[in-house]
């Protein structure tokens, strides 16, 4: 780690370094919140993490990572910590805390911890369990009647496999649970915003794309452009949204589709119609029908979790190609 940052974290590790943090969130100066496994979140006073200190840490965490950050020309910032956790922060006046604020700083640290790996029986998907009884898959074309051995055999092709979701239901934890059933001669490449999917393969090599201006001018479209001539066996997109969105379904045209990704939605019918909307609002003019039909052909799974309380499910596991409506109801 860089010394100097390292020393400038030193007094916001006190509050993310605890075993059982899953979550840390900032929403004004003096004060932070802090989510526990398993639990609410609870607030913590601080006054040493000043509006000062957020803006020093956002400009070296820029520096380290080859971003751009600036209070007013690009107050936002995504980058991954050294430990690995994600941090996001906003700064100036699109922060707002009081009625008569004018600026303000916000940040968000999502932990990481790659000894708090979670199987997939913890997300309900057991051969013998009640989700295998009465299979989510619409369709025909699957592998196995079970839900769960049809997703490992998807995988283990090397079909394509979208993960969908709320905030916080943990889908890129059962991203990295899945990664462990991907055949071991795989060459896996992983580009994400943040560095989070764990692979255990040893063939393996991971690219990180800020989300923000960075001072290389490297963005999504031109590292997949790298991407696919480096000959891999499988490409993991992280998590859709905007910035990446063209990349990825520039993949799905040119026929790579053994890839997988996440995304935010609440079911798999409305994880097509996200994926589209990401893709329209830097493609304005694309034909709808014609992107969520592709959307829908190059992914062979969709999964959907939900999160119960502190219980986080798989709802449905769906063949896209067997969406009709979706398909068919372009509507954004």
């Amino acid at each position: 780690m860089n010394p100097l940052l390292e020393d400038t974290l030193r007094r916001l590790a006190v509050h993310y370094a605890g075993p059982d943090v899953e979550e840390v969130a900032m929403n004004r100066p003096g004060e932070v919140w802090v989510k526990m496994a398993g639990g609410g979140w609870q607030s913590r006073r601080d006054p040493a993490l000043t509006e000062e200190y957020v803006l020093m840490l956002c400009q070296q965490l820029a520096n380290v990572s080859g971003q751009i950050f600036h209070r007013r020309r690009m107050p936002l910032l995504y980058t991954t910590l050294p430990e690995g956790h994600r941090f996001t922060a906003v700064v100036g006046p699109n922060v707002r805390y009081e009625m008569g604020d004018t600026q303000g700083v916000a940040l968000n640290i999502r932990v990481f911890n790659p000894d708090r790996r979670i199987t997939l029986d913890r997300y309900g998907l057991k051969e013998k369990s009640a989700l295998a009884e009465a299979p989510l898959i619409h369709g025909q074309e699957r592998y196995d009647d079970s839900p769960l051995e049809d997703l490992l055999a998807a995988v283990r092709n090397r079909e394509a496999i979208l993960i969908s979701g709320a905030t916080s239901t943990g889908k890129t934890t059962f991203l990295n649970a899945i990664m462990d059933y991907l055949p071991s001669e795989s060459r896996v490449l992983t580009v994400e915003d943040a560095r989070e999917v764990i692979v255990p393969h040893d063939n393996r090599v991971h690219l990180v794309v800020s989300r923000t201006e960075t001072t290389n001018g490297i963005d999504f479209m031109r590292v997949v452009d790298a991407v696919v001539r480096m000959t891999p066996d499988v490409i993991v997109c992280g998590e859709i949204g905007i910035a990446n969105a063209p990349g990825v379904f520039r993949l799905m045209t040119t026929g790579h589709t053994n890839f997988m990704a996440t995304i935010h939605a609440n079911s798999p019918e409305a994880a097509l119609r996200a994926f589209y909307q990401n893709l329209a609002q830097t493609n304005p003019g694309i034909d709808a029908q014609a992107a969520i039909d592709i959307v829908g052909t190059a992914f062979g799974r969709i999964v959907q979790i939900d999160r119960h309380g502190a219980r986080r499910v798989v709802t449905a596991i769906d063949i896209p190609r067997m969406l009709r409506n979706a398909l068919e109801d372009a509507e954004v």
